[in-house]
């Protein structure tokens, strides 16, 4: 069990799917122009984002630049998640039954850092690959190629910010306020006005 307040508890899935939750909120007010997008193009703009990140994660010059990445990346596997209507925490319930936190996740296989931007970039190349089978209307099964490269995007991040012993939930919610303050409405949206 894990908790989002003090008084209630809940399971990593039910944690999991309040955070994605709260990722849906803050991007309907705060990321309208990708909110609007067709279905496609919103997958593809995750898809990007990962990219992104695969070279964001070799030049980060040190521990806070890759942590920094690191919740950028949970960030976009939530937000791609919404996309393509996939429970994250359902999908992970059973195998991660035993822990109580996600501070707790089973840390990804190989271990290391190099270890882990190659298992990331290979699963970022996965949703391209599927974003462009969409695109090219292939015979390939698009949709579970997307969820399966984002959950074990998912899987890697959380693992690997468990290993570094990254308060990833905290950095997740202090980038969403930062993000948020940019906005000119940050005042009326963010206090839900």
């Amino acid at each position: 069990m894990t908790t989002l307040g003090a008084e209630v508890r809940f399971t990593v899935a039910d944690f999991v799917y309040e955070l994605q939750l709260e990722q849906l909120r803050h991007d309907e007010s705060f990321h309208k122009d990708v909110v609007i997008l067709p279905l496609a193009e919103r997958v593809k703009h995750m898809a990007l984002h990962n990219g992104k990140y695969v070279a964001y994660f070799f030049e980060a010059a040190d521990a806070e630049r890759f942590a920094a990445v690191l919740t950028d990346a949970f960030i976009i596997t939530l937000a791609t998640a919404n996309t393509i209507n996939q429970d994250l925490g359902k999908a992970v319930a059973e195998e991660w039954a035993s822990i109580s936190s996600l501070d707790e996740a089973p840390v990804p296989q190989p271990e290391g850092q190099s270890a882990f931007i190659r298992a990331y970039a290979i699963a970022a190349g996965l949703l391209a690959k599927a974003c462009e089978s969409w695109d090219h209307l292939e015979m390939a099964p698009f949709n579970t190629m997307m969820r399966e490269s984002n959950l074990a995007l998912f899987r890697l991040v959380v693992g690997y910010a468990a290993a570094l012993k990254l308060d990833l939930v905290d950095h997740y919610r202090k980038r969403l306020r930062f993000i948020e303050r940019r906005s000119i409405f940050h005042r009326t949206l963010a206090s839900g006005g």
